[in-house]
């Protein structure tokens, strides 16, 4: 069946993104909704009918990609890409659909079940492919809400280190931090208030949201996660979740001191960051002194302080891929995977 649109959809433990393309590969939406996928497969139906309602884009073709088959309520992630496909089937009909598998292509869900180790977890391969097709050299790097993918790419290609999660967390090319999500005790265990480095409470008390927000970095209204404690994203809220880190109130600091606080976990952030992209350099030992930092996702304004600090030029996925929606960097692998579908299918 030939449709004029194309939808790619990449899958999350977290989110749901959908980019769609008209016949012309030319970006017609890019969205997203939020899909707490660890709470039940029906957090996956519930996201999918709203997006499918909202788009009303039941007839396009749709590439699939996605990170949602690691989340704890699959034994496995061969059982997490069998059953989001198998969710997906109720509302997308198999022959519309084709399912993102690297380096064996666009493949449909059936072959996709069986070949689930090129399907699992393989959205920053959507992204990079698609940047490297456009920029000699380069590191193509996406900051979501949750990780942090350092892709590098040359002469056409994406040129990683490992495809697995676990062999990508051990070159660092995948670093578990991001702009939204991450508990504030992993990024540090000890902050300075009132002059004093303190140990940090070990509990799920704030997130890297409550710093970015703080500093006016992440807009508030953009975020789709509920905090820590429930409450809501403005400056009282983050700077109280903050301080019960410290086991204390926030009465006790001015917001200015908080906010001084939200600094020191923002620079340890992209220290962390920082570091991790110069370990992904030492294993390129061809790459030139002045090759570009590609940024994408929520937190990308992290990836221009990183560039910054290496003295290295800073450009946006959208930009580099010559697309205007203001969407589309947040969205990258969704907005990918729609075009190269688009690319290979028409």
């Amino acid at each position: 069946m030939t449709t004029s649109c194309i939808s790619g959809w990449d899958i999350g433990g977290a989110h749901i993104k959908v980019a769609r393309c008209d016949s012309n590969g030319e970006l017609l939406t890019v969205t997203q909704v939020a899909c707490p996928l660890w709470l039940g497969i029906d957090q996956l139906e519930r996201a999918i009918e709203t997006l499918l309602s909202d788009l009303n884009n039941q007839g396009d073709r749709h590439a699939i990609t996605m990170t949602g088959e690691l989340v704890d309520i699959f034994a496995n992630r061969q059982q997490g890409v069998s059953d989001i496909l198998s969710c997906l089937k109720k509302y997308i009909a198999p022959q519309n659909t084709v399912v993102y598998a690297a380096e064996l292509g666009l493949i449909t869900p059936a072959h996709a079940t069986q070949s689930w180790q090129q399907v699992a977890s393989r959205n920053w391969q959507a992204s990079a492919s698609l940047v490297a097709q456009q920029e000699s050299e380069g590191l193509f790097i996406d900051i979501g809400s949750t990780t942090c993918d350092i892709i590098p790419f040359s002469n056409g290609l994406e040129v990683p280190s490992g495809t697995t999660d676990f062999q990508r967390q051990t070159t660092r090319e995948l670093l578990y931090t991001g702009a939204i999500r991450t508990p504030l005790i992993a990024i540090s265990q000890a902050a300075p208030l009132n002059g004093t480095i303190t140990s940090l409470a070990a509990e799920l008390f704030a997130t890297s949201a409550d710093v970015w927000c703080l500093l006016g970095l992440l807009d508030p209204k953009t975020i789709q996660d509920s905090s820590a404690d429930g409450q809501s994203w403005n400056n009282t809220f983050c700077a109280t979740r903050i301080a019960r880190l410290f086991g204390a109130d926030f009465e006790q600091a001015s917001l200015n001191e908080w906010q001084q606080v939200a600094q020191w976990f923002a620079e340890q952030q992209i220290h962390q960051i920082t570091q991790a992209i110069l370990q992904v350099i030492s294993s390129q030992p061809s790459l030139a002194h002045d090759a570009p930092l590609i940024g994408a996702g929520v937190g990308h304004f992290i990836i221009k302080r990183c560039a910054q600090r290496l003295n290295r030029p800073y450009r946006d996925f959208a930009n580099t891929i010559s697309v205007s929606n203001i969407n589309a960097s947040d969205n990258a692998a969704a907005v990918a995977v729609a075009l190269l579908a688009h690319r290979n299918l028409t």
